[in-house]
């Protein structure tokens, strides 16, 4: 199965580093770092599928995955969502945005901003 490229494409996206950096991006697969500061976005991985053939192997996987953007102001949370997705929509198709999502922890309000998408990735 392949690795689907989003931290290379957000890294390549100057409106998103603008907003995550660029040293280190603040792009993180499946969780970020303890103590990291905010904002920063979490990518997951929820499905991969082989686009089998009948008369060879696959050559294509298609692959299911989830972002969110978490952030203490929820504004700046929507903005890098919003940046986030016109980054990764001419590679990916954008399937649904998740509801807003608010947590606190400890003193801190935590709000997430995320979407699900496929992607479509040649062998």
């Amino acid at each position: 199965m392949n690795i689907v490229p989003v931290v290379p494409t957000l890294r390549a996206d100057p409106n998103v580093t603008a907003l995550l950096g660029n040293n280190p991006l603040k792009v993180f697969e499946d969780v970020a770092p303890t103590g990291t500061a905010f904002p920063y976005a979490v990518w997951s991985v929820v499905t991969g599928n082989p686009e089998n053939n009948l008369d060879c192997a696959a050559n294509i996987d298609h692959v299911s995955f989830q972002i969110v953007v978490y952030d203490s102001n929820p504004k700046r949370a929507s903005d890098i969502r919003a940046a986030i997705r016109t980054s990764l929509e001419p590679h990916c198709y954008i399937t649904g945005i998740h509801p807003n999502h608010f947590e606190r922890i400890n003193d801190t309000n935590v709000f997430g901003r995320g979407f699900d998408a496929n992607w479509w990735l040649d062998r």
